[in-house]
């Protein structure tokens, strides 16, 4: 050991005892230094924070028994956040809460908010109403009545016994589009009518009609939504001459004619075709919408008739042209029901019409379409999906069809 060293004054030896104690209590500090209080706490949340979910709420019930066993080996504000875990996740699962799970059919029901909800709400529910007829286009003068063969007087809607034994089709998207329009004023019929060529509005309108305008050889008469048929805003133009209409058969000279009076319709091209009587024919441009696979459905009215712009022909010159106003549409995407309850609520939905054969005929619905259908409410207009499903059946010699309409979206999306 050295030796101290020589002639060191007292006070140094002082400072040295001094260094000494403060030393051993640096140690001594050292030694049992500990985290600040509640720092175990934060920190062990941490760790649990960066466990996946799954693995924290397998554990959870796992080891909530050896929690209380071991309670001084895990902080105790660990174990009141695990208790709120604990409690939050039975409250969970008892308000039916399914993670990961949802649920498209109508049998299953919703499992979580629709938006469109938040957008058009519950929907009315389309329906045909056989029986009803639309008596206003036959106040003007010009147009002509049609054939009685185009009357559809062997549609069937009253009781009937029904069996499917057809073919359905690909099962339907879980959800698909409604189209929307609000009740139209003037800013929607006087750039329509100014668009026509028509520069006076006539004092009385035409019987049924908002409105009636004159042009050169030719009137145009609009009406506002038809509730209960139902039926759109249309419009009915009475031509005097044919003027702009040229043509070899009555498609084509109806094709030109609309393309004079910028009418040809906007949709997307669908069916339609042409009917003839005598010196009489009519061609329909049918209204469709485009299915989120891409298939056009074809709209169909209160009878299940197919419809869109019409144009009406006699000895080859164009009399009217009558089709729904072009309205400014909104869509969103609603639920739609699964194919199997298509056909179990269409073999017991019950009959459109309380007009009945005796005895009660028996009907094999066979052939299905799908196909938009207009309901009403509140001033506003939906185009929804429907399956239409149809049979044929004889009686007293004669044949039969029996239609029947489904709407497609989910009925708990619908108005009661």
């Amino acid at each position: 050991m050295r030796s101290p060293p020589r002639n060191k004054p007292l006070s140094d030896d002082k400072e040295d005892l001094e260094l000494q104690a403060l030393q051993r209590e640096l140690d001594d500090a050292f030694a049992t230094t500990r985290p600040r209080r509640a720092y175990e706490d934060e920190l062990w949340l941490r760790m649990q924070a960066r466990r996946p979910l799954w693995t924290r709420v397998r554990d959870m019930f796992g080891s909530l028994g050896s929690l209380f066993r071991e309670a001084p080996a895990i902080p105790l504000g660990a174990v009141a956040v695990l208790l709120v875990v604990v409690i939050g996740a039975s409250v969970l699962i008892n308000s039916g809460l399914r993670l990961g799970t949802t649920h498209n059919s109508y049998s299953q029901g919703a499992a979580a908010p629709d938006l469109a909800l938040s957008e058009f709400g519950k929907l009315p529910t389309p329906a045909l109403h056989p029986g009803l007829v639309d008596r206003a286009p036959s106040a003007l003068a010009a147009t002509p009545e049609a054939p009685a063969v185009w009357s559809g007087a062997n549609l069937y809607f009253g009781p009937a016994n029904l069996r499917w034994t057809g073919q359905l089709p690909v099962e339907p998207p879980s959800q698909a589009l409604v189209y929307q329009y609000s009740e139209p004023g003037p800013s929607v019929f006087d750039p329509f009518v100014a668009s026509l060529g028509a520069t006076s509005k006539q004092a009385a309108a035409q019987p049924g009609f908002l409105g009636t305008y004159s042009g050169q050889g030719f009137t145009v008469s609009l009406r506002g939504t038809v509730p209960e048929l139902p039926r759109e805003p249309y419009f009915v133009l009475t031509s005097a001459n044919g003027a702009g209409a040229t043509g070899n058969d009555p498609q084509t000279i109806a094709m030109n004619f609309l393309s004079f009076y910028g009418l040809f319709p906007n949709w997307p091209a669908a069916g339609g075709g042409t009917q003839q009587s005598g010196q009489q024919a009519r061609v329909l441009f049918t209204r469709s919408f485009r299915l989120t696979a891409g298939q056009l459905a074809e709209v169909v009215d209160w009878n299940g008739e197919h419809y869109g712009i019409e144009v009406d022909l006699i000895s080859s010159q164009v009399r009217t042209v009558s089709g729904p106003l072009p309205l400014s549409l909104v869509s969103t995407s609603y639920r739609l029901i699964s194919n199997v309850d298509a056909v179990r609520m269409a073999l017991a939905s019950p009959p459109a019409s309380s007009q009945a054969i005796q005895p009660v005929p028996t009907v094999d619905l066979n052939t299905v379409e799908e196909v938009y259908v207009l309901a009403v409410a509140h001033g506003q207009g939906f185009y929804e999906p429907a399956y239409l499903f149809s049979g044929t059946f004889q009686y007293n010699g004669q044949t039969y069809t029996k239609r029947v309409l489904v709407p497609l979206v989910d009925p708990s999306l619908r108005s009661p």
